[in-house]
């Protein structure tokens, strides 16, 4: 039996015709009930929602080179606000644009004061910044041609401190393209949750396997990668209480380490959670 999803909001319509829930989506995914969370079919109506009423992703208008900096001059144990006035200030002084500046130079730059939002605040990270992003500008400002996509991505993460996670995001905020996905922990639970994941892998060893699991979830549930990302971050932030619960799912459901080497397999496939 068939699934209909309808959603009618003010800026439009939407009708999908989805498969039965005990259909399989892909291999060990079964698309399950569009009220049963966290399962494709629900995160499909879901995701229709939000291309209804959420604006579509938009390239930044930077070049490679300036969202390489914005990407490098951020991160953890920086706030939003002192990474992009450091951005600005390496921008403004033509760091994006000119060959030759050097580290102590960039150094310099981010040692003085930062203007963020009327106050005057230090950048405590000056000299490591400056240090990566010394390493990485010669070939940002010589890089060659590119098609928006993976390609672009694999050539960042050849760059010293680039990882799959950072160039992933730096792609997508310089073109918008879906051929990427941003992985987080919140996804990978999901992933994990409906099968998709296997549960020993990481984000951080496994970038790249995850991220073509879930690129082939997406297409097969004809949604965006950049409207699954959406929709799951806006369902956890909005209850922390669900974040939690599937943390503590995976913990509960852990199959039990096998006595002996011939002891039949646990399926990585579980019953899924509860209906919304």
């Amino acid at each position: 039996m068939t699934q209909i999803v309808a959603i009618v909001s003010r800026h439009g319509s939407l009708h999908r015709e989805l498969p039965d829930p005990d259909h399989l989506l892909l291999t060990g995914v079964r698309w399950g009930a569009v009220e049963e969370f966290p399962t494709p079919a629900y995160w499909t109506q879901q995701a229709l929602r939000h291309r209804l009423d959420g604006p579509a992703p938009r390239a930044s208008g930077r070049s490679l080179a300036e969202e390489v900096g914005a990407a490098l001059l951020g991160g953890p144990g920086i706030p939003a606000a002192v990474g992009q006035a450091a951005f600005a200030r390496v921008r403004e002084r033509g760091a994006f644009v000119q060959p030759g500046v050097c580290e102590a130079t960039l150094n310099a730059w981010l040692s003085e004061p930062l203007d963020v939002q009327g106050r005057a605040l230090s950048f405590r990270f000056a000299a490591q910044k400056a240090r990566h992003l010394a390493a990485v500008m010669p070939a940002l400002l010589s890089a060659p041609d590119f098609e928006a996509g993976q390609e672009v991505r694999n050539w960042l993460m050849a760059l010293p401190g680039v990882g799959p996670k950072t160039a992933s995001a730096i792609v997508r905020g310089w073109s918008a393209s879906e051929e990427v996905a941003l992985l987080d922990a919140h996804l990978l639970r999901v992933g994990q949750v409906i099968g998709l994941f296997p549960r020993k892998h990481g984000i951080e060893r496994h970038y790249l396997e995850l991220e073509a699991r879930l690129l082939k979830l997406c297409a097969a549930m004809d949604v965006r990668p950049s409207e699954l990302e959406a929709v799951v971050a806006a369902e956890m932030s909005r209850s922390p209480e669900t974040a939690r619960f599937l943390v503590d799912h995976l913990k509960a459901t852990e199959p039990a380490p096998a006595r002996k080497a011939s002891a039949t397999r646990i399926p990585e496939q579980i019953a899924l959670v509860f209906t919304a």
